[in-house]
C-alpha cells in the first residue's frame, strides 16, 4: 500500500508526514504555500483560522534525492536533533512552514560545519486530498 492510499484513507483533517531517511525529498515534488511572516498577529490569527479548516497534507523531509547523516553523535540525525529543538522551544501556535524554515536553517548551518550537503525540504503531498492551508502545531502555553 502506498503513502498516499494510506493518507487518503485517513479521517484526520491534518496530518504532516515526518521522514528523515535518505532520498525522502522524493515525496516533496509539489507547489508551497506560506503564510507572510511580515502580517500582523490579528490578521495572521483570523489566516490562521480559516486555513485551519481547510485539509492539509503535508511532508517534511531530512533532505532531498541523496543521502542524509544519519547520526551526528547522540543518537540522533542531525535534522532529527534540530526538530526536536526546535519544537521544544515553541509556544504558542507554529505553522508548518515556520517549523520547516527554523529546522532548515539549523540542519544546514551544521551540515557546512560537517561539509556535507543536506538540505530538509517541505511540501504538499499531491494526490492526498490536501484542499489548501498550512500544517499547524499548537504548543503547550
Amino acid at each position: 500500500m502506498a503513502i498516499t492510499d494510506i493518507l487518503n484513507a485517513m479521517s484526520a483533517k491534518h496530518v504532516l508526514v515526518v521522514t528523515d531517511s535518505c532520498y525522502s525529498g522524493a515525496l516533496t515534488r509539489a507547489v508551497n504555500t506560506e503564510l507572510d511572516p511580515g502580517m500582523s498577529e490579528k490578521t495572521r490569527m483570523k489566516w490562521l483560522r480559516v486555513i485551519a479548516k481547510a485539509r492539509s497534507r503535508y511532508v517534511l523531509t531530512s533532505g532531498g534525492v541523496k543521502p542524509v547523516l544519519d547520526d551526528s553523535g547522540n543518537g540522533h540525525s542531525m535534522f532529527a536533533n534540530a526538530l526536536i529543538d526546535v519544537l521544544n522551544e515553541s509556544k504558542g501556535i507554529l505553522e508548518g512552514s515556520k517549523l520547516f524554515r527554523e529546522v532548515k536553517s539549523r540542519v544546514s548551518a551544521r551540515a557546512e560545519e560537517l561539509n556535507v550537503d543536506q538540505s530538509p525540504q517541505y511540501a504538499q503531498l499531491k494526490r492526498t486530498g490536501h484542499e489548501f492551508g498550512e500544517f499547524l502545531l499548537v504548543g503547550q502555553r
